[in-house]
């Protein structure tokens, strides 16, 4: 009995040891890819941080850029002043042409407001609306064209047909100052509109055009 009380004692002290053994390997061998994922996530940890501050230096980068393309002198701040600088000089260009410009083979309109107040202004036909809005008081710079095109053609010169329709605001204070076919620089008759709508205007007003029965 003594003997086989110490064979058990033994034994269970054989499976004790290995039961040891295997939870230190296996701890051992959990330890092992603990670390080998830690030491990936570090890695990939290290990769995003590099990347993110890659990132926020070129942005840093970039907004300097900005401030210096947007600071006072900056070349930015010189195209805006020089950009309207040049829109204000051609619009003033365009009405230096207008005055200038002035071909006897055309024949043309322009619109003169009296009093203190602005007037409705339009003309069209059936088809298109060749120019509406209010106009001040005083001499418009619109030129109407109703027989051919200027050689020089600006955003103040409107080519329309002689057989539109005119309508204006305020009747009695408006006139249409007519540069007619074959004379130059001043206007061959000034018509008073009276009424608020005048249709087939070049055929209502007698107008000259090469070419037509009136």
């Amino acid at each position: 009995m003594p003997v086989t009380k110490k064979k058990r004692a033994r034994d269970f002290s054989s499976f004790f040891g290995m039961l040891f053994f295997l939870i230190v390997v296996v701890s051992v061998i959990l330890s092992v890819g603990n670390f080998i994922r830690y030491t990936q996530i570090l890695k990939k940890y290290d990769e995003l941080k590099s990347y993110v501050d890659a990132k926020v230096t070129e942005m840093k980068s970039e907004n300097e850029r900005i401030k210096e393309l947007l600071a006072p002198n900056s070349l930015v701040d010189k195209y805006i002043a020089a950009a309207n600088y040049l829109r204000e000089f051609g619009y003033d260009f365009e009405k230096v042409l207008v005055s200038i410009n002035d071909d006897p083979t055309t024949g043309y309109f322009m619109v003169f407001v009296t009093g203190n107040e602005s007037s409705w202004f339009s003309i069209k036909d059936s088809q298109k609306t060749y120019f509406s809005g209010e106009l001040k008081p005083g001499l418009s710079n619109y030129r109407f064209f109703y027989f051919k095109e200027p050689r020089i053609k600006t955003n103040y010169d409107i080519i329309v047909p002689p057989n539109a329709t005119i309508t204006v605001g305020k009747a009695g204070k408006v006139y249409l100052l007519v540069f007619g076919v074959g004379l130059r620089f001043h206007p061959t008759k000034v018509v008073q509109l009276t009424e608020t709508t005048y249709v087939n205007f070049a055929e209502k007003f007698s107008l000259y055009i090469p070419g037509s029965q009136n």
